[in-house]
């Protein structure tokens, strides 16, 4: 959606699963290879043009220390950061939980 931030992610491909998918984009996306993605959340979100299902992982990198390719537009945030970007309707409720586990743990 232009002009709005967005997660790395897109739409499975063939057989694919959601976990496969969320592996490929991410380093297709990002450039950021990650070993383990584990399910956080899927969420169903209704849009005037149409209806949606994204499934959200919290994923480890296969190195620790790399970075979103700068090409990518991709940027680590911190938690809170995220309440200040827009981002699609359907994400409101992830946001919520990753900005609410940031100032529980952060």
């Amino acid at each position: 959606m232009p002009g709005y931030w967005e997660f790395p992610g897109g739409k499975c491909e063939g057989e694919e699963t959601p976990e496969q998918a969320a592996r490929r984009e991410a380093l297709e996306e990002t450039g950021l290879a990650v070993d383990r993605c584990v399910l956080r959340r899927t969420i169903h979100h209704t849009y005037p043009h149409g209806s949606v299902e994204l499934s959200y992982y919290d994923c480890t990198l296969v190195d620790p220390l790399s970075e979103p390719v700068p090409s990518s537009g991709f940027l680590w945030k911190h938690a809170p950061d995220l309440a200040t970007l827009r981002f699609p309707e359907a994400n409101e409720v992830i946001l919520a939980e990753l900005i609410s586990e940031w100032s529980i743990h952060g």
